[in-house]
């Protein structure tokens, strides 16, 4: 991996909204889970993921089309991840044939998992930081259309708009219950 890749998905400030968003390591969720079959349905695509990318590894919040083990452990090391591409240049990532492009023909993730053609839009929180992608995938080669881009990219910006109101939700009940423990304490004071 580049330094250039490393330092975007090391970023701190983008490692910090990740962490703000709270879906690492948390279970598969309804919510998630249609906009990973939408785009898998739309795009006519064996697989399809909500992957959020991690310093060291991405982690999938939402699959469709996996085999196991790696349905179950919903997550790779980064050294796996075709989605980090995205992270790094803020905007779609697209990939035909896999073992004929070369920042992504050495990838483990084309032998062990058989991915060949991919395409990942950036999912965002409201600060701008690329956390993850909505991405699909295929065993075969494919010449992704525009619109299946169009599809795509309509339904990463609908799971942005998912997480940034779930960010805005959590702070908003921080807030209050933070204000609430403030007026118990001012009324102990006065009594």
């Amino acid at each position: 991996m580049s330094e250039e890749l490393l330092r975007v998905v090391r970023n701190v400030g983008r490692l910090m909204a990740l962490q703000k968003s709270g879906l690492l390591d948390t279970p598969p969720e309804e919510s998630f889970d249609r906009f990973t079959r939408l785009a898998s349905h739309t795009l006519s695509a064996p697989i399809a993921l909500l992957s959020l990318v991690d310093g060291d590894r991405q982690f999938f919040k939402s699959a469709r089309g996996l085999d196991q083990p790696l349905a179950s452990r919903r997550q790779t090391p980064l050294s796996h991840s075709f989605c980090k591409y995205v992270v790094e240049a803020g905007d779609v990532f697209l990939v035909q044939d896999a073992r004929k492009t070369p920042i992504v023909q050495d990838s483990p993730a084309v032998d062990e998992f058989h991915v060949i053609a991919y395409a990942g839009m950036p999912v965002r929180t409201d600060e701008g930081h690329v956390i993850g992608t909505l991405c699909v995938m295929d065993q075969r080669p494919r010449a992704w259309t525009s619109g299946e881009l169009r599809a795509l990219r309509d339904l990463a910006d609908c799971v942005t708009e998912e997480i940034q109101l779930r960010t805005h939700l959590r702070e908003a009940e921080q807030a209050r219950r933070q204000s609430e423990t403030r007026l118990l304490e001012l009324r102990k004071g006065e009594t």
